[in-house]
């Protein structure tokens, strides 16, 4: 890796440039252009534009994969235990199989995405999943049913950091964390429709309207095209690796896009350091002295967050029949809990950028963690009746998953281009490790042994200890370069 000062602020595309170092020896490209491309500068001072809107709604689409596949597990495992006669354990093993997938895939995905560009590794996941979700559908026993949900986990590990990871790369550094936090609501959108076309699809635990739930979850084999036809490489990463001419080629396309509806651009602003990176960068990055203590907070911060999003989406509908409701009511009460996440992510986007990430990651993970230690004592004791169960399930819901954009643009934002999708990749498969395997292992087991109390106290224990990891341990990136924050 050479580091690279680029020209003084200024600096006309295409120019050369004073101060400009030539690029590294057998990287692509040449001194000349490498001083002209400044990536992050011209992405920055971009206005929101109609190209801009576009590129982040395609890219956020992707979250409805996500989204739909997680609620899908939780909504069809009623039927599939019924039909199936599964045991505990079973029911376990398929209800985290794809998780599984997802944390053995992720970090290769991020060191593909690293080593090889970011859309590519996009497309081929949201290909891989989709085709072996369609294909679940069709099969007879629970076995095969759990190995093509670990395997279709695989591809999933590039869909689920990677559109958010891209935002943060193409949006400007005043609005990253708005725009993740709207478009995030695209998965509260999918978690809300995957209990309600259960409503509909599943009458019964021992219909077969599982299999169509599975068929559905190959519609975004389609989604792939958008990608591919709209979505451009990321320029800072093209510039990173030493691809000047790709990079300066796909800044003016965006920009003429850009120019065509908003007019002429800001000026560029001052100019920023890169570490260019022509070659492999090792997994050790991330544990070096520079990044090992923003690693850990990440990865405690991370987990800890989400566990309060698995407690709900996978085992909320088990809970609520659990608590003596039929399995249609337990669907219903899913959905409208799920639901007031939707809200709870545009109050999200509308505070990130006037409070802050630590802030918002600290009150929203905060009162979540309370609201389920209250669900858990009041529910496990059957005290407080219908009406305060379900406030405080949506209290835990409006901003124990509205909180997960801020994380999401949190990690990020912490981690330089040259390891950006490593990075964040490892964080959400250690994150999803704790919360979306051994979590969901636990839980069953506490809900047998504890009932509601033991597993959802557990729930909000966890999500304190992430609370105190960023408070001690966090540092502040609203409204700074990438370039800034992850030197």
């Amino acid at each position: 890796m050479s580091e690279v000062v680029r020209g003084p602020a200024g600096t006309e595309p295409g120019g050369e440039g004073k101060g400009s170092v030539p690029a590294p020896a057998g990287a692509p490209g040449g001194a000349a252009e490498r001083s002209g491309v400044r990536a992050a500068e011209r992405l920055d001072r971009l206005p929101v534009s109609r190209w801009l809107v576009r590129l982040i709604l395609i890219l956020f689409l992707g979250w409805l994969v996500e989204s739909y596949d997680i609620g899908l597990i939780g909504n069809v495992l009623p039927s599939l235990s019924h039909i199936y006669h599964l045991s505990t354990g079973e029911k376990s093993f398929i209800a985290t199989a794809s998780t599984i997938g997802i944390v053995i895939g992720i970090l290769p995905a991020g060191y593909l995405a690293d080593r090889f560009g970011r859309k590519w590794v996009f497309i081929g996941g949201i290909v891989t999943y989709s085709v072996l979700t369609f294909v679940t559908g069709l099969m007879s026993s629970p076995t095969e049913i759990a190995v093509l949900r670990l395997l279709a986990g695989l591809g999933m590990g590039a869909v689920f950091p990677l559109p958010y990871m891209l935002g943060s790369e193409f949006l400007p550094a005043g609005i990253r964390g708005r725009f993740t936090g709207l478009a995030d609501s695209f998965l509260s959108v999918g978690y809300f429709l995957s209990p309600l076309l259960a409503i509909f699809l599943i009458p019964t635990v021992s219909s077969n309207g599982w299999r169509t739930m599975f068929f559905l979850g190959g519609i975004p084999v389609l989604f792939a095209l958008l990608v591919w036809k709209w979505v451009p490489e990321s320029p800072r990463w093209l510039e990173m690796k030493g691809y000047h001419d790709k990079a300066d080629r796909v800044m003016k396309h965006i920009e003429a896009q850009v120019q065509r509806t908003v007019g002429p651009l800001p000026p560029v602003g001052p100019s920023l350091s890169v570490v260019e990176s022509p070659g492999h960068v090792p997994l050790r990055t991330l544990l070096n002295p520079t990044y090992l203590k923003r690693t850990i907070m990440l990865w405690i911060v991370f987990g800890g967050s989400f566990f309060i999003f698995y407690a709900i989406q996978l085992y909320m509908p088990t809970v609520v029949h659990k608590l003596g409701y039929t399995l249609t009511s337990a669907f219903v009460i899913t959905s409208i809990i799920v639901g007031v996440s939707i809200p709870g992510k545009y109050f999200e986007a509308w505070v990130i950028e006037r409070w802050g990430r630590k802030p918002v990651i600290i009150s929203f993970t905060g009162i979540a963690a309370v609201a389920s230690i209250l669900f858990a004592v009041l529910g496990g004791n059957k005290v407080g009746g219908e009406v305060l169960l379900l406030v405080l399930a949506s209290i835990m819901s409006f901003f124990g998953i509205a909180v997960d954009p801020a994380v999401k643009v949190y990690t990020a934002e912490s981690y330089p281009t040259r390891v950006r999708a490593t990075g964040t990749n490892a964080t959400e498969g250690f994150g999803r490790l704790i919360a979306g395997v051994i979590g969901p292992a636990v839980i069953p087991v506490l809900l047998v042994s504890q009932g509601v109390e033991g597993a959802y106290v557990l729930v909000g224990a966890v999500a304190l200890i992430a609370v105190a990891a960023i408070a001690l341990l966090g540092v502040e990136t609203r409204g700074r370069s990438l370039e800034v924050i992850s030197k």
